[in-house]
């Protein structure tokens, strides 16, 4: 019996130190909380590692600006010396470096490295219009469905100058997509946009459907009327003394106009001489006038007609079917224009000596000073080199759209298209080189 009782207290003692080992283990492996801290700590380092790459991803950013500029002044370099194959694969570069960045600024050089590699296809001695069409379709099929304002500038401007590349229906038909597009834009981001484009339509509309381009510039106008606006912008001030112009062509009534530009445009010094310019080559339909028009030259001897171009009366003079009539508008029409041109070419380029100077120093020609086109990009951040010769079709065109926003597009004049016959020529078989037929 007492060896019994030995035994069973052996027993229980065994089993006591036997709970207390496993309490003891339980409490070791039951450190929860630290648990939890390190896991905490170690989503921190995740979380911290992934900004990190996003910080550099901002500075890789910079310097991938400072490699694309620097990309494309030398496809410029290479684009001027006609190694245009070399300046080809240096654009090819540029869009694979940008084609997957979500960063405007970095999707503009995307855009500009198309656009150089259209002009190069469509340039002599390629003439490759079709290849270049389709480097536009690369632009437009990646900013199509954006949001961001100024990939939707790139798409308009690569839209306007895959125009130039197409018929003049085609242009107005571009025109029309455009406008439709812009002005459904739910937050009227692109109110002047759209009034640019219409404007534009209205120009090349000029001696196709010419009663269609007055409505369009009717519009125009009558859109600040109800404003009851106290200055117009610029576009509206040419509406009005375009659709003087086109009321002539057309044999309408061009009274209203008259009086809306003596009311709105009295302030402008162009309005004057431009007025009684229409009007002596109205009356000159019915009536000789030699007087009027020397009246005209005594009192605006110093009027040159800046941004006045004179192509669409001189087409309207050359379908009259009365002879002296067109022979004497055209007499008058050569006088205006001829006033015109001597101030630009004469008086500005060979008259003054040391002025042609400055003019050749100012375009990097027979001076040490390197400062050819290739220099500019760096300073404006635009394009360069690609965007073919504008030609005056258009009153007042090119002075309305110029603006220092880079992603601002670039309307195209609508002569120059597809059929134009100086769009491809080149001078004296020399690359790249356009004549203006108007020099």
């Amino acid at each position: 019996m007492f060896i019994l009782i030995i035994v069973v207290l052996i027993a229980l003692g065994l089993n006591t130190n036997l709970f207390t080992t496993e309490k003891n283990e339980t409490k070791i492996e039951l450190p929860t909380p630290i648990k939890e801290s390190a896991t905490i700590s170690q989503e921190n380092e995740t979380t911290k590692a992934v900004l990190i790459p996003e910080k550099i991803q901002i500075h890789d950013d910079s310097n991938l600006t400072a490699k694309l500029n620097k990309l494309m002044k030398e496809a410029s370099k290479l684009f001027q010396k006609n190694e245009d194959n070399e300046a080809q694969k240096i654009y090819d570069l540029i869009i694979e470096l940008t084609q997957n960045s979500k960063n405007p600024k970095i999707l503009k050089y995307f855009a500009d490295a198309h656009n150089g590699k259209a002009f190069l296809y469509n340039v002599y001695p390629n003439n490759d219009s079709d290849s270049a069409i389709e480097e536009y379709e690369m632009i437009l099929e990646k900013f199509e469905n954006a949001y961001d304002v100024k990939l939707l500038k790139m798409y308009l401007s690569a839209k306007l100058q895959q125009a130039q590349l197409l018929s003049k229906d085609e242009i107005i038909e571009t025109y029309d997509e455009l406008i439709k597009k812009f002005s459904a834009d739910k937050e009227n981001r692109f109110q002047k946009e759209v009034e640019e484009l219409q404007f534009s339509k209205s120009f090349a509309l000029m001696g196709v459907n010419d009663e269609e381009a007055m409505e369009v510039l009717d519009n125009i106008i009558a859109k600040y009327q109800e404003k009851g606006s106290g200055k117009l912008p610029q576009t509206v001030q040419y509406s009005i003394l375009n659709n003087i112009e086109l009321s002539i062509i057309t044999n309408n009534d061009d009274e209203k106009y008259v009086d809306l530009a003596n009311k709105y445009l009295s302030d402008s010094a162009d309005t004057q001489p431009l007025l009684e310019m229409l009007n002596i080559v109205k009356n000159a339909q019915d009536l000789d006038q030699t007087d009027a028009l020397t009246q005209w030259k005594e009192e605006h001897n110093n009027y040159h007609f800046p941004d006045w171009d004179f192509s669409e009366l001189k087409k309207w003079a050359d379908d009259m079917e009365d002879a002296e009539s067109q022979a004497r508008i055209r007499e008058y029409l050569d006088t205006f224009e001829k006033q015109k041109y001597n101030r630009n070419y004469s008086n500005e380029i060979y008259n003054d000596q040391g002025q042609n100077n400055n003019n050749q120093k100012d375009q990097g020609q027979n001076t040490n000073e390197d400062t050819s086109s290739s220099e500019l990009y760096e300073d404006n951040d635009t394009p360069l080199n690609y965007e073919p010769i504008e030609y005056e079709a258009d009153p007042y065109i090119n002075d309305v759209y110029q603006n220092a926003d880079p992603y601002q597009p670039s309307y195209p004049s609508p002569e120059v298209s597809y059929d134009n016959p100086y769009l491809n020529s080149q001078a004296n078989g020399v690359s790249h080189n356009y004549f203006d037929p108007l020099e």
